[in-house]
């Protein structure tokens, strides 16, 4: 995916516009031909997939040296949340731009009862289960599950609390921690 689309998507996203936008806007944003969009393959599909990787390897970045650091699971889960809802807040206008397909071709593994994609959920199955071996974490039967539903109850939560309640950074990710640090404790 060309860094022009990826962009005009992006831009189109923050001003909610995506969703309604036709191959021939998403060109015109992106500076390019439609015909040139199509002679690259750059479906809407295709564009929703290269928005998903660029999210997932933004979080993978932020995420990997928490992951390698210091402090039992406990610790680290802590700072990989707060590190969320910081990102899930720089993303605040692109998320709130999505369309619920969008979001679900970028965040939801297919089929009835989906869970989470993996690039997005494995860093928390990861310290969920760290967090059971060192004593840190509760042990949960199905990881995975637990990983979505705590992924989706942190970033969604406060992206609501943000925006609809109009509540500041700092309060909405107190209190979405609060409850969610404390729905892992052993």
């Amino acid at each position: 995916m060309s860094r022009e689309v990826l962009g005009a998507a992006q831009r189109l996203a923050e001003r909610h516009a995506l969703a309604t936008a036709s191959m021939d806007q998403i060109a015109r944003e992106a500076g390019i031909s439609r015909v040139t969009l199509y002679r690259r393959g750059e479906t809407r599909a295709a564009i929703l997939a290269a928005l998903r990787d660029e999210l997932a390897r933004e979080e993978r970045d932020l995420l990997l040296p928490i992951l390698a650091g210091d402090g039992d699971a406990r610790a680290r889960l802590t700072r990989a949340l707060e590190a969320l809802c910081a990102s899930t807040d720089a993303r605040a206008d692109l998320l709130g731009g999505l369309d619920a397909a969008a979001r679900d071709a970028i965040y939801h593994e297919a089929g009835e009862e989906a869970l989470t994609r993996s690039e997005f959920a494995a860093p928390i199955v990861r310290l969920l289960r760290d967090g059971a071996l060192d004593g840190s974490l509760r042990a949960f039967p199905d990881v995975e599950e637990a990983a979505t539903v705590l992924y989706n109850q942190v970033c969604w939560t406060f992206t609501h609390l943000r925006r609809e309640h109009r509540w500041s950074a700092e309060h909405a990710t107190r209190a979405v921690m609060d409850l969610a640090m404390g729905g892992v404790r052993p």
